[in-house]
């Protein structure tokens, strides 16, 4: 299913674009949809409960949004993360402990899905996005 939308840009926007669509000998309608795309990359193909969870912050404002990006792994679990991780390298783990490290990274993996996709939803909203620096520093306050 496909949306018809007449939108008037800026010459200041619109000119690169048509540069870029020459450049790249696509149309203008091209490179603006590509750059749609990867800007608010779509969800499909991961697990439904994540779509669910990551779709649900698009109906966030966006100071719930910075909260989000300020999401850690408890550190008790960050440090059982690590020790099963080296003792994984080693491989010295039991069935038990590698399907724990299985949930622990999952859990981990969500929590960075999860900031992602807000870090996302910020900037598509024009919003500036916190640098490394500033988010490691937000974090050991909020701590």
């Amino acid at each position: 299913m496909s949306q018809t939308v007449t939108l008037t840009l800026p010459d200041k926007l619109y000119n690169p674009i048509q540069r870029i669509a020459q450049a790249t000998d696509q149309s203008v309608e091209t490179v603006l949809l590509t750059a749609l795309q990867t800007s608010l990359p779509p969800l499909e193909g991961l697990p439904a409960d994540l779509i669910q969870e990551l779709a649900q912050l698009e109906e966030l404002d966006d100071n719930t949004l910075r909260q989000v990006l300020l999401e850690t792994v408890p550190i008790q679990q960050q440090q059982e993360l690590d020790t099963l991780l080296w003792q994984n390298q080693a491989n010295e783990l039991t069935q038990a402990e590698r399907e724990q490290l299985a949930q622990l990274q999952h859990a981990a993996d969500r929590v960075m899905l999860r900031k992602a996709r807000a870090a996302v939803l910020l900037r598509f909203r024009g919003q500036r996005i916190p640098t490394l620096a500033e988010l490691e520093q937000l974090t050991t306050f909020a701590s």
